[in-house]
C-alpha cells in the first residue's frame, strides 16, 4: 500500500495527571464561579470539589478492593458528575452503560466489568431490576432529578416541576419491590460526610479510567477502555476548535455514556471552566425552548433536535445568547445545514453556523471538525483533521486515493481508546498493523483538506449483478425534492435478494399528497441512478423514531417494517407489502 497520509505535526501535551486533577488545576482560580447550574440551583467550583471529595471518600469506605469497578446507568445529572470525578481521583475504573443495555446482558456489564456498586437513576429501575437482582452487586445507589433541587424556575412545565418535587423516590422503590442492595444518594452522602478516609489523589499510568459501552446503533454494543492520558491530551487540542472561556453556560443534554456527550458535555467544558446547564430531559420537541429559556452559548445536539429548529417561531434576539452551536453523530445535507444556519441567523445567534464534526468512540470521538472560519460555508461537511491526526482514504483493494475520489476512511490517532474491553480479538481487527483505524465509513476529501462522511460502508446492499449500491447515494437524489423533510433508505430482502427502499417525512406543505410526490420522486430517480439503485419501494411516515441514548434515527427498527410501501407501476401508485 503507497503511503500517502494528512498529517498536522503534534504537540505532546505531558498531562500526566487524572481527569480530576487536571479539571482541578484549571479551575483553582475561580472557587466561586457557578460551575453546574440545575434547574436553576447551582453549585460553585469550591463546592463541587468539596462534594467530589465527600462522594471520594464515601466510595473508598465502600470499595475497599480499588480494583473493582463502578457503573452509571444515569442520564447526565449533577450526581454523576460528582461521583465520577470522586472515582477518577481516587483511581478506581468508571463503566457507563444505557438502560436499554444493561437488561440485555448483565451478566457482561456487571460481573465481567467487576462492578461492586450500580449507580442507577429512578427512572430506570424497572427496565433494569429484574435482571440485576442476580448478580453480585453489593450496593445500588439510587439517584432522582429531584436530587440537589430547592428552587425551581417558572419555565419548568408543570409535568416536570411536579416530578422535581417528589422526595423519598428511593424509598418508595424499596417498599415497592424489596432490595436490600439499595442506598438513597441522601444516605451515600451522609456516609462520606462522616467518613474519616482522606481521599488522595491516584494516578495510574496507561490505566483504564473509563469504559464507555456503545449504543449499538451500528453493532453490538462493545467497551471502549480509555485512558487518562488520552482524555487529557485530547481535551487540550480542543482549544483549536473552541474558544470556551470560565463562566461560559454549556447546556448538558446528552446522557454520559454516549462518548460524545461523555467528551465534550461531563469533560472538555468543565476542564475550562464553563458553567456546565444540567437538563437531562433531552426531547427535540423542547430543544428551541430549552435554547431560549437555559440562554446556553454552547450546545452539543443530534441533527434531528437541530433540524426541528426549523419547525419553530423565533423572534429576532431568542438565541442572542447561543454562540457554539456543535452538532454529530448523523451525515446532515446541504439544504438542511443551510436551513439551519438561516434559523440560528433570525435568531440572533452570535456565530450562526451549525458547526459539524465527525469521530467515533474508539477515536476520540472528535477527528474531523470544522474552524470557526469554515463553518458557514462547509454547510455539511464535517471539517478537517483536528491537530495530530492522521487520515487516509482507500479503496476496496487497500490502494491510497486522491482528492474527490469516494472511499473507505481510516484514521490514525494519539487520543485512542486503549482498547476494546476484555475483547482482544475485536481490538486487533479494528486497527492495522501500523495505528490506522477501519472505521468502516465512506468518505471524500477535498482539494481544500475539508472532509465529507458520506456513510456507513454497512450501509449498503449487493445487487444482482455483485457490485456494491450505497444507501446514501440514493438518499441524496432523494432529498433533491423539496418535498421531502426526512429521508432514510434502507435494504429490504425480497423474494431473496437486497432491494433499496425509501423511508420519507415530507414538508407540511406537501402533506396529503403523497402519490404525486412518490410519482416525482421515482421520476427523479430513474434520471439520476442506476437500475440497481432506484428504490423499489416508498413509504410516508409521520416521523421517524429515535433511539432514546443516542438520540439518532432508530435505523434498526425500521428493518423491521414490512408493510405500508407503495410502488411505482406505470403511472399509478399501488401499495405493496414486503
Amino acid at each position: 500500500m503507497t503511503e500517502q497520509v494528512q498529517n498536522e505535526n503534534h504537540e505532546s501535551f505531558n498531562k500526566e495527571n487524572s481527569i480530576y486533577e487536571t479539571w482541578q488545576s484549571c479551575n483553582k482560580n475561580h472557587p466561586d464561579l457557578p460551575a453546574i447550574e440545575y434547574f436553576g440551583n447551582q453549585w460553585s467550583f469550591k463546592q463541587c470539589e468539596e462534594l467530589i471529595d465527600i462522594y471520594a471518600r464515601a466510595f473508598l469506605l465502600m470499595l475497599p478492593d480499588k480494583k473493582k469497578s463502578v457503573t452509571f446507568c444515569t442520564p447526565s445529572l449533577p450526581s454523576t458528575f460528582f461521583a465520577f470525578y470522586a472515582l477518577n481521583k481516587i483511581g478506581v475504573r468508571a463503566n457507563f452503560v444505557s438502560h436499554t443495555i444493561l437488561p440485555s446482558n448483565p451478566n457482561e456489564y456487571i460481573e465481567e466489568t467487576d462492578t461492586e456498586i450500580l449507580v442507577l437513576f429512578d427512572g430506570f429501575f424497572k427496565a433494569v431490576a429484574p435482571a440485576i437482582k442476580k448478580t453480585k452487586l453489593k450496593k445500588i445507589i439510587i439517584v432522582s432529578l429531584s436530587d440537589g433541587v430547592k428552587t425551581i424556575p417558572d419555565y419548568v412545565p408543570d409535568k416536570i416541576r411536579e416530578y422535581l418535587l417528589k422526595t423519598g423516590t428511593a424509598k418508595l422503590i424499596k417498599i415497592a419491590m424489596p432490595f436490600k442492595k439499595i442506598m438513597s444518594l441522601t444516605k451515600f452522602e451522609s456516609i462520606g460526610r462522616k467518613s474519616n478516609f482522606e481521599a488522595k489523589s491516584v494516578y495510574n499510568k496507561g490505566e483504564t479510567a473509563v469504559v464507555l459501552y456503545t449504543g449499538g446503533s451500528t453493532g453490538i454494543p462493545k467497551g471502549v477502555e480509555i485512558t487518562n492520558e488520552a482524555t487529557n491530551h485530547l481535551i487540550e487540542t480542543y482549544k483549536t476548535i473552541t474558544s470556551i472561556t470560565p463562566g461560559d453556560r454549556n447546556l448538558v443534554l446528552i446522557p454520559p455514556n454516549h462518548p460524545t456527550s461523555f467528551m465534550i458535555s461531563l469533560l472538555m467544558p468543565w476542564r475550562y471552566g464553563a458553567t456546565q446547564v444540567i437538563q437531562p430531559i433531552y426531547r427535540k420537541e423542547t430543544f428551541a425552548d430549552d435554547l431560549i429559556n437555559t440562554k446556553a452559548q454552547i450546545v452539543m445536539a443530534a441533527p434531528s433536535h437541530y433540524a426541528a429548529l426549523l419547525l419553530k417561531d423565533f423572534k429576532a434576539g431568542d438565541l442572542r445568547s447561543l454562540r457554539s452551536a456543535f452538532c454529530g453523530g448523523e451525515p446532515v445535507t446541504k439544504e438542511l445545514a443551510i436551513a439551519i444556519n438561516n434559523v440560528l441567523e433570525k435568531a440572533g445567534a452570535e456565530r450562526p453556523w451549525l458547526g459539524l464534526g465527525y469521530g467515533m468512540s474508539e477515536l476520540g470521538p472528535t477527528v474531523f471538525s470544522a474552524t470557526d472560519e469554515t463553518l458557514s460555508h462547509l454547510c455539511n461537511k464535517v471539517g478537517s483533521l483536528i491537530k495530530g491526526v492522521e487520515a487516509r482514504i482507500i479503496d476496496n483493494d487497500g490502494n491510497v486515493l486522491g482528492n474527490n475520489e469516494k472511499g473507505r476512511l481510516e484514521v490514525r490517532t494519539p487520543y485512542r481508546m486503549k482498547g476494546y474491553y476484555k475483547q482482544p480479538e475485536l481490538t486487533a481487527e479494528f486497527f492495522n498493523e501500523d495505528g490506522f483505524a477501519k472505521t468502516g465509513d465512506i468518505a471524500i476529501c477535498d482539494e481544500n483538506g475539508y472532509y465529507d462522511v458520506i456513510g456507513r460502508a454497512t450501509d449498503s446492499i449487493t445487487a444482482v449483478d455483485g457490485s456494491t449500491v450505497y444507501l446514501f447515494d440514493i438518499e441524496r437524489v432523494i432529498y433533491k425534492d423539496n418535498a421531502v423533510w426526512e429521508a432514510e433508505v434502507i435494504g429490504l430482502t425480497c423474494n431473496g435478494k437486497d432491494v433499496p427502499v425509501v423511508h420519507i417525512v415530507l414538508n407540511s406543505e406537501y402533506r396529503g399528497n403523497d402519490n404525486d410526490v412518490i410519482l416525482r420522486l421515482h421520476t427523479l430517480c430513474k434520471e439520476h441512478l442506476s437500475a440497481n439503485e432506484i428504490p423499489q419501494g416508498y413509504k410516508i411516515r409521520e416521523v421517524f423514531g429515535t433511539n432514546p441514548i443516542s438520540a439518532k434515527r432508530d435505523y434498526r427498527a425500521l428493518l423491521e417494517e414490512r408493510n405500508g410501501y407503495f410502488v411505482v407501476d406505470g403511472n399509478e401508485v399501488r401499495e405493496v407489502e414486503f
